[in-house]
């Protein structure tokens, strides 16, 4: 008789077992079940958040990268134009246009090697735009905002010994900086 009495209670025990074994994989269900969509949650409030900060960014404003556009269109012609006979007005009225240390390039070059050749060869050069946008912007809008402006630029060349125009045509791309309320060349190549 004690024997049949034993069979009960292990079987009460091995019933126990599999009810807390089958409580404990349940947990385990219901707890896999609140982190993915918790996880998913988080995920997406970081989304959210770095979307908002993207937006919310200080940029350049169309006004601001119209009137780079605009600027750069102006001094490019009036930089690139010049005579040989009035380069040193020239060379004055460009550089307020200018800010350093490009200025201080600009004015260096146009003395040293410009100028020279201008002069002996009886150079005139008219330049003209024909097409600018903008590359990239950088800052947000106020002091030392830059743009980049990429321009294609034609040159009409003449000099005293060829009187008929050779034109060049040149890519140049121009950082117009913000200083005040203007947009000043501040670096400048051709390619």
């Amino acid at each position: 008789l004690e024997h049949e009495g034993a069979e009960p209670a292990a079987a009460a025990d091995t019933a126990d077992t599999d009810t807390a074994a089958a409580v404990d994989s349940h947990r385990r269900r219901v707890a896999a079940r609140l982190w993915v969509p918790a996880v998913g949650a988080v995920v997406a409030l970081v989304l959210l958040a770095a979307a908002l900060v993207y937006a919310l960014r200080p940029t350049v404003s169309d006004g601001d990268r119209t009137a780079a556009v605009s600027s750069a269109r102006t001094t490019l012609e009036s930089l690139l134009s010049y005579s040989g006979s009035t380069f040193d007005k020239h060379v004055g009225e460009v550089a307020p246009q200018l800010t350093a240390p490009f200025k201080d390039q600009f004015t260096k070059v146009a003395a040293s090697d410009i100028k020279p050749m201008a002069v002996k060869n009886e150079a005139t050069v008219q330049a003209k735009v024909y097409e600018a946008g903008v590359m990239d912007t950088t800052g947000d809008g106020g002091e030392g905002t830059t743009v980049r402006v990429m321009a294609f630029v034609n040159q009409a060349t003449t000099t005293k010994a060829q009187q008929t125009p050779a034109i060049d045509q040149n890519r140049v791309i121009a950082t117009m900086r913000k200083v005040g309320e203007r947009w000043l060349v501040s670096e400048l190549s051709a390619f």
